[in-house]
């Protein structure tokens, strides 16, 4: 509060009213003693004090004391040009005095200007206590005077007044509370009558104004004796039958001395201009209070969402109630001085709330000083509201949320309460703890200013952005609070439970995730960016993991890509060269979640898996940042169809105590040149598996089709070799080629093949043929005499080639085993799978049936001779042409029928050329012998 001297008199208006009230009230008054010698200006002694009746000192806390005084004197300084004149006046009250204006009728400013002779026309029922002041002109004795001090109707913007008269000169006392410090009274006068020097002054106010025992000295018609009654027509008469309110009551803690200080400024003089400006002199030591223990403490709390709906947006109203005593024989209701108020478990913070949402900086809020807060419009997230006995009409203000870490509590998230009205500004911080499992919110508030206030009220904004959301399920949900008060250290624990009816979660959290998949451009064999999204409701369960696999023929070009490494990809520090897509995440409930992005990288072997995924997701939502996201996937890539399934860590579900509710997940494989769509158009799908944190599971698959197969060329070149270098003991050989020309092309469905009747199985190989179970187990196990062969695959799609051995596998009850060709590299196996069949005439054919939808360079598939060769020979491999029936699909529909020739090396002259030369020979030999005869 501030003490302000509203009216400045000319200096020889006051020299007449000192030297009338001299003469008037000379003897009644008297005369006081001049000052001792004169030294530099300032204050000669300062003191205040809390009376009971009698003058001893009032110790209990929260008392309403019988008087609370204040007495200055000054020193006074002779110079040359005259003493410098006091001007402003600043008394610092100790923190937790308070006052209730209210609780007295008030003066109004004509009542109050308005001058009787030296006094004015206040009402006596609007006397809050009395000043007596000495003052003195040069020439003229010094003069004391006790006067009474008014309630007066306060200016705007100011929360409280009060005022007397100093002679004929109004002085006006300004209460204001301490912004940015300890939030006590301070009282400032102002702008002291210039002329006078003010020796002395010493204010008394009235704990309980309408007491009875304070008649005496009540309004003009009873302070000195009654002098001043003929002035102001009415004289010294009790104010009869009042209801006793307190006005003013002492600090409800008991920590210790209380402190006061008293700073001055004097005019200006001539030999300073700007006038003299003294630092505040404090008072003696004032007695701490006692008898806290005394002192009630009976708060409510009440907390109630804006509406009943579970998992939603929502508002939320909090209220603190503290009933206020206002019997003036009994004590105050302790000050609050500590708020802890635990939110139910499931009032989480809303991530959507992040939308266009910001916050307030150390300097836009400034806790430390007077100045008006600068909050942005969009830091607030609620308004706030305190109603105190002291204040005519509640404050209002608003609840921003404060910068991350950079706020006084260096955490992640707090709450700034500013309120103001009636000249008051209070600013305060609350610390915001969120538990990291479950996200309850506990909110502390500590250092409430020790002023008295019944109600404290918070309500945090609603709609699609609110910062809050309900709980899921329907129920009960209770709030608990501690709330300490100054006067002890053992805080309150009122409760408040509130009701959730209705909400998609009323019926169980149910999970039935939505779920959408394919390629940009469905053009077969072309490359397309592949988009990815799952989706859940409101009130779902939480998503938790994500497995996907994509239709064969699906793929990417991994030589492309560089793969990143470890510790890399699980540190979320991949280089660009690895980046393969994009992630959009949006997270919060509501109609209107908050979208966060990232990128995707491909990275090495994770997880026993060939390949994986590192998915950054930078968690910067408006003004806080959460730091980076990290989810790692594997991809297996499938044996047999080459279509991959990608598997997730688990998302993460909470962030630094923040739910995030992920609502979608969108990821997009835009690399150009990377993604390419299978050669086959049958209607296909990508299908996944969806889970909850909560261990529910869902299947989900998309519908997928490739377009324009019919119009790929399909052009494979298919050739055949073997040796004819064959034995009993080692068998023979086969090499089968299958090449590519360049330019787009239908991928092989599928080859089959007829041997000639030459070429038959070699039984003796087949009685080794490893079986299933052990082939299924690990290839590498089977018998020696089962391994036939090597394949090798040269595909556009890795680096490397794909290479490894083939073996005769027995099925069960199957009459022939199958050839399985097992290819490796890069982390990858493919197996090829041939069934064989023997027809009665000994004929060997084999059908590859189902090669997978992907591009090669070329294959082949080598069958050499050897004590396990999986073939024999019938004759000489030379004596005729040998051919093979064969017919190739392709992943199209195209169908290649042809006969093709194989290959033998090895073989020698062919009989056409050897009969030539017997013909020959023949010839020279009759004609020798037909010369023989002729010479004969």
């Amino acid at each position: 509060m501030t003490i302000k001297i509203t009216q400045r008199l000319l200096g020889w208006r006051y020299v007449v009213a000192v030297a009338l009230a001299s003469v008037v009230l000379g003897g009644l008054a008297g005369a006081a003693p001049a000052l001792a010698t004169p030294g530099s200006f300032g204050v000669e002694s300062y003191a205040f004090k809390a009376e009971e009746l009698g003058g001893s000192p009032d110790v209990q806390a929260g008392s309403h004391p019988f008087a609370l005084t204040t007495a200055l004197t000054m020193r006074e300084l002779a110079e040359p040009f005259g003493p410098p004149l006091l001007r402003n006046l600043r008394f610092a009250l100790p923190a937790g005095v308070a006052g209730y204006p209210t609780a007295v009728p008030q003066c109004t400013a004509a009542q109050f200007y308005t001058h009787v002779g030296i006094a004015n026309l206040c009402p006596p029922d609007t006397s809050v206590g009395v000043a007596t002041f000495t003052v003195s002109l040069p020439g003229l004795s010094s003069l004391q005077l006790t006067v009474p001090v008014f309630n007066l109707v306060p200016g705007v913007g100011e929360p409280a007044r009060f005022g007397f008269v100093a002679l004929i000169v109004p002085i006006v006392l300004d209460a204001s509370l301490r912004t940015g410090g300890d939030y006590g009274v301070t009282i400032t006068s102002n702008n002291t009558a210039e002329g006078a020097v003010l020796n002395s002054v010493r204010v008394s106010l009235w704990g309980v104004p309408d007491d009875p025992r304070h008649d005496p000295e009540r309004g003009w018609g009873c302070t000195n004796g009654g002098f001043f009654a003929s002035y102001v027509g009415y004289g010294c008469t009790p104010l009869g039958a009042s209801q006793l309110r307190p006005f003013l009551t002492l600090p409800t803690s008991c920590t210790g001395p209380l402190a006061s200080a008293v700073s001055v400024t004097s005019w200006p003089t001539r030999t300073d201009p700007q006038g003299l400006a003294l630092e505040p002199f404090a008072s003696e030591p004032i007695l701490g209070m006692e008898g806290c223990e005394r002192l009630p403490f009976d708060p409510e709390l009440t907390v109630t969402p804006e509406t009943q709906t579970g998992g939603s947006p929502n508002g939320l109203a909090v209220d603190l109630h503290i009933p206020q005593l206002e019997n003036p024989e009994g004590l105050a209701e302790a000050d609050l001085k500590k708020a802890v108020v635990k939110l139910p478990a499931g009032v989480v913070v809303n991530p959507a709330a992040a939308n266009g949402l910001g916050a307030c900086s150390p300097e836009q809020i400034g806790l430390s000083d007077a100045s008006p807060a600068t909050c942005p419009e969009a830091a607030k997230v609620g308004t706030a509201e305190a109603v105190s006995p002291a204040i005519k009409t509640p404050l209002q203000g608003s609840v921003y949320v404060a910068q991350q870490q950079n706020n006084p509590f260096g955490s992640l998230l707090a709450l700034y309460m500013v309120l103001e009205g009636e000249g008051v500004l209070i600013k305060v911080a609350g610390n915001v703890q969120l538990d990291p499992v479950t996200g309850q919110l506990t909110t502390t508030f500590d250092n409430v200013p020790q002023q008295p206030v019944s109600d404290i009220r918070l309500h945090f904004f609603g709609g699609a952005h609110a910062a809050l959301a309900t709980p899921v399920g329907c129920g009960t949900y209770t709030a608990t609070s501690q709330l300490t008060p100054y006067s002890s250290l053992v805080p309150a624990e009122p409760s408040s439970a509130f009701q959730i009816t209705s909400g998609p979660g009323c019926s169980g959290e149910g999970f039935s995730p939505s779920f959408t998949a394919g390629t940009t451009v469905n053009q077969a064999g072309g490359f397309s960016p592949l988009s990815v999204t799952f989706s859940r409701k409101d009130g779902e369960q939480t998503l938790g993991a994500v497995k996907v696999t994509t239709p064969p023929g699906l793929l990417g070009v991994l030589k492309s890509v560089p793969l990143c490494g470890e510790p890399q990809a699980s540190q979320g520090a991949c280089g660009q060269e690895s980046l393969i897509g994009h992630t959009t995440v949006g997270a919060g409930v509501g109609p209107d979640p908050f979208f966060l992005g990232g990128q995707v990288f491909l990275t090495g072997p994770y997880k026993g898996a060939p390949f994986g995924l590192s998915i950054v997701v930078p968690a910067v939502a408006g003004p806080f940042n959460l730091g980076t996201v990290v989810v790692r996937a594997a991809i297996n890539v499938d044996p047999t169809t080459t279509a991959l399934t990608v598997s997730s860590d688990p998302l993460p579900s909470i962030l630094q105590g923040i739910p995030l509710a992920i609502r979608t997940v969108n990821v997009t494989v835009d690399r150009p040149g990377f993604i390419f769509n299978p050669t086959d158009c049958e209607p296909l799908t990508l299908t996944g598996t969806l889970t909850s944190t909560q261990g529910a599971s869902s299947a989900v698959s998309s519908r997928f089709q490739a377009a324009n197969c019919a119009a790929l060329a399909f052009n494979p070149v298919f050739s055949v070799s073997s040796s004819a270098k064959t034995s009993r003991a080692n068998g023979a050989a086969l090499d089968v080629k299958v090449s590519y020309p360049s330019g787009a092309q239908a991928n092989i469905h599928s080859v089959a093949v007829t041997l000639p009747k030459q070429l038959p199985a070699r039984l003796s190989t087949i009685q080794q043929a490893c079986p299933e179970a052990v082939f299924n187990a690990n290839p590498a196990s089977c018998d020696e005499g089962s391994n036939i062969g090597v394949g090798t695959a040269v595909t556009p799609i890795l680096k490397n080639p794909l290479t490894g051995p083939a073996y005769l596998v027995s099925h069960g009850g199957a009459a022939f085993p199958d050839i399985d060709v097992v290819l490796q590299g890069e982390g990858i196996t493919l197996v090829l799978t041939g069934h064989v069949n023997i027809s009665k005439a000994g004929i060997t054919s084999a059908s590859f049936f189902a090669v997978p939808d992907a591009p090669i360079g070329s294959f082949e598939l080598n069958l050499p001779e050897g004590p396990h060769s999986g073939l024999s020979a019938v004759g000489s491999l030379c004596a005729s042409p040998l051919t093979m029936p064969t017919t190739i699909t392709g992943q199209n529909g195209a169908v290649i029928t042809q006969t093709t020739k194989i290959k033998v090396t090895g073989c020698g002259p062919t009989k056409k050329k050897h009969k030539a030369k017997k013909k020959k020979h023949r010839k020279t030999k009759k004609g020798k012998k037909s010369n023989r005869r002729r010479h004969g």
